[in-house]
């Protein structure tokens, strides 16, 4: 679909599983980076209301729910965002009184901004009463890495992330490549192989990669996108940041952000980035990095290794959130990046592929580890996606409109080592057709991940 006739609104696939979560939890924090839709999707669950009750179940006339206007009759919630610096100076004054005699499930958006006093009020009030969907609590921090909060609401509440739109929310698809891959592994790649695929050209793939997923930027053109992206980032640093950690040299954020997108899909060396940054200490590099992943603009790919011994490098990889923020970082628009010659592109290409399988992940399995695989002797996987019991999707990515069989090399190795908890190697690429390369290895077009 193209990104014009999209309507403002987009259902997101992680809005059943935080509406069942309502329904088991007290409390459900949902972080994510600004302007990715939580307060919208929020807003969304508030809306729809909770059904009235009476000693925990539904009221009934003549043994059928009430309805209104062929409606249920729902109890109104409770919207509080904390952007407004009325609601801001209530809830840091008077924590308490801010959520008491509040409908429930009570929604706060950015509650990173109202302190660790109304966090603890929020424990105080839902172990007073411990009955599921108390509050749903969204932040543009990850929660448990804000430096103001202390409190972690440990055992009382559950988290989920969204991130930006995927190509799968864009394109209006019920699920995408993870879900499938999840149902049925085997039988779901002999169907991949006998698909066919919209065929997009390089220039089309490079448009999507650019463009990302915030909502905002999805009509925009290139240089509007751009000034968006600057807007931003200094908006963000400008704000968010400096409140919650009182950075110093705050303006040296965005320079770092470049530099981090020049590195993504790359091995995170700390040394190489404290050069290049000249802070004082390689210390300051490292915390001003995790200024940046605890606002979810950044984040690390943990290296993987078997429980047997390897020459594995544990080393993390380190990617943008966003390829679309990578690539206005960079200055990098789609008639560069479909260009075979431009530097950027593998990197580039690799960033989109993990964004996108992990966005869906956290709508149909959030308990997956995302990770990825070097050794000394040469071997890399771009991508290797761990069940909880240690079987493994591998993936490999490939900017160019052409795969041959070594570029399955490394999977086919894994495969070999670890037998039967490889349960299917991928090497996605930028041509057209589906190729059987090796047992449980095939290469498909990166449009599969969101059209099936």
């Amino acid at each position: 679909m193209p990104p014009e006739t999209i309507q403002k609104i987009v259902p997101r696939q992680i809005e059943p599983v935080l509406r069942r979560a309502l329904e088991t939890f007290r409390i459900v924090v949902l972080s994510g980076p600004r302007q990715s839709g939580k307060s919208t999707l929020a807003r969304q669950i508030a809306a729809s209301g909770k059904p009235l009750t009476l000693a925990g179940k539904p009221l009934t006339l003549a043994g059928k729910p009430l309805t209104l206007a062929g409606k249920p009759v729902t109890l109104g919630q409770s919207f509080l965002s904390l952007d407004e610096a009325v609601l801001v100076e209530l809830a840091r004054e008077d924590p308490l009184g801010f959520i008491s005699g509040r409908n429930r499930p009570t929604v706060i958006d950015e509650v990173q901004r109202g302190g660790d006093d109304l966090v603890r009020a929020i424990k105080l009030a839902v172990d007073a009463d411990p009955s599921p969907g108390q509050f749903l609590l969204t932040g543009s921090a990850g929660f448990l890495h804000v430096p103001v909060l202390s409190e972690s609401l440990a055992g009382r509440a559950v988290f989920f992330e969204l991130a930006p739109l995927s190509e799968v929310e864009i394109c209006g698809q019920s699920d995408g490549l993870l879900a499938q891959l999840l149902s049925d592994t085997g039988g779901c790649l002999e169907q991949l192989l006998g698909a066919s695929y919209a065929p997009l050209d390089r220039f089309q793939y490079a448009e999507r990669v650019c463009r990302g997923g915030y909502p905002e930027v999805l009509s925009l053109s290139d240089t509007d996108r751009q000034l968006w992206f600057q807007s931003y980032v200094h908006a963000l640093v400008t704000r968010d940041i400096v409140e919650l950690t009182g950075a110093r040299r705050s303006s040296e954020l965005p320079r770092l952000l470049r530099a981090v997108s020049a590195r993504t899909a790359g091995e995170l060396v700390m040394q190489d980035l404290h050069r290049d940054m000249g802070f004082g200490s390689i210390e300051t590099t490292a915390d001003y990095l995790s200024y940046l992943e605890m606002t979810h603009l950044v984040c690390r790919l943990d290296g993987w290794a078997s429980s047997a011994p390897t020459r594995a490098k544990r080393r993390p990889k380190v990617h943008v959130t966003d390829s679309g923020l990578a690539a206005a970082m960079l200055g990098v628009a789609a008639e560069t990046l479909s260009d075979p010659e431009t530097h950027e592109r593998g990197q580039l290409h690799e960033s989109f592929v993990f964004s996108e399988l992990h966005r869906q992940a956290q709508a149909v399995a959030p308990e997956l580890r995302f990770c990825h695989y070097r050794d000394s002797l040469g071997r890399e996987i771009d991508l290797l996606i761990e069940h909880p019991d240690g079987r493994l999707i591998a993936v490999e990515v490939k900017a160019s409109a052409t795969v041959r069989p070594t570029d399955a090399k490394s999977l086919a190795w894994l495969r070999d080592q670890i037998g039967d908890r490889f349960e299917i190697g991928i090497v996605l690429y930028t041509g057209q057709q589906p190729h059987r390369l090796k047992d449980r290895i095939a290469a498909l077009p990166m449009s599969c991940l969101w059209d099936l």
